[in-house]
């Protein structure tokens, strides 16, 4: 029974105690000194009574920044972010359209016979073709080609040994 009579006692002790810091605490505001704790920045409105006590809520008011209210519990991740893609390639000539048929040396000039197509071609170097591909060196191994739109050069292996 003794122990029950010291539970009690403490228990009323406690709530004694808590009250009064209450109450030291709101006299400390009202007489305008400085209060503790994060509760400076918020006035203390009436949130009602009870039991003839009135109740006072102590929330600070949301936080804003640039006139947007602030989430300061929002889920935040501290992974870093994803790498940033690549760059887009630069544009490249598209693959060559002609097959190799045969080369023929005439008159010291080298000439090659292609296919684009059902298309016979025969060229020579220096001859340009519509306004896509200038032929720019035939060679025993292989022919070069300018790809004028974009200024590439691309080459078309004969299958020789140079």
């Amino acid at each position: 029974m003794k122990r029950q009579h010291i539970l009690g006692a403490a228990l009323l002790l406690t709530l004694v105690a808590s009250w009064w810091a209450a109450v030291v605490d709101g006299d400390e505001e009202r007489a305008g000194m400085p209060a503790r704790g994060p509760r400076a920045a918020a006035p203390a409105a009436k949130a009602g009574s009870v039991g003839g006590l009135e109740l006072l809520d102590r929330r600070p008011p949301p936080l804003r920044r640039e006139g947007v209210a602030v989430d300061l519990f929002a889920a935040r991740s501290f992974e870093p972010p994803p790498p940033a893609a690549p760059p887009p390639p630069p544009p490249s000539a598209p693959a060559l359209p002609f097959r190799y048929l045969g080369m023929l040396e005439e008159d010291g000039r080298q000439l090659a016979f292609l296919a684009e197509g059902d298309t016979l071609r025969v060229l020579h170097a220096g001859e340009q073709m519509d306004a896509r591909y200038r032929v720019t060196a035939i060679r025993r191994d292989r022919i070069d080609f300018l790809y004028l739109p974009l200024n590439q050069i691309q080459s078309l292996a004969t299958g020789a040994v140079p």
